[in-house]
């Protein structure tokens, strides 16, 4: 009898594990995303393609006219978001956003550092509405405005690359990142 019920127990023990992975494993299915996709920023309903570059830490976007200042005694950032990153004429749009931190990124071929603007923005990836920091940066001479990096895609995402638009962006619900 002693044995049946020790028995019992590690068969229990046994596909408690069993269901704890599967669990997980299918709880944590990541999304197969191409190395180019649109997203859709938030509140401003503006889509832009961005790069997923596994290759890079963090992510950035294209912003001009950077300024950094104090409001209710706490740092802002204040910039323009472009329509097309390329094209000065295509629209703009004036942002704050508090600052979030600075990062020091070494320049490439030099020897320098740039301190660069974080903020969080919103915006929308596939089906689901998302919150991210952002290096703000001027991407005029990069191919695309928005870079999104490692840190996102982490546990979000596998990227084929050769693919490209495996999702639209349509908001939904905001998950934070």
């Amino acid at each position: 009898m002693h044995r049946v019920r020790q028995r019992s127990w590690h068969c229990l023990a046994v596909l408690f594990f069993l269901v704890t992975i599967v669990t997980t494993a299918i709880a944590r299915d990541p999304l197969t995303l191409g190395w180019l996709e649109r997203v859709r920023l938030q509140p401003w309903d503006i889509v832009v393609k961005a790069k997923l570059d596994t290759g890079a830490k963090t992510a950035a976007i294209h912003a001009t006219d950077i300024t950094r200042f104090k409001k209710d005694g706490k740092s802002w950032v204040r910039f323009k978001l472009s329509l097309d990153h390329r094209d000065p004429n295509s629209g703009t749009f004036l942002v704050e956003r508090p600052l979030a931190r600075e990062v020091k990124i070494k320049l490439r071929g030099t020897k320098k550092n740039d301190l660069r603007p974080t903020v969080k923005l919103e915006f929308c990836f596939g089906n689901d509405r998302y919150e991210a920091l952002f290096t703000l940066v001027n991407r005029e001479k990069f191919n695309y405005p928005m870079l999104l990096g490692r840190r996102f895609l982490t546990d979000l995402a596998v990227v084929d690359p050769g693919a490209k638009y495996n999702s639209t962006p349509t908001c939904r619900k905001i998950k934070k990142q």
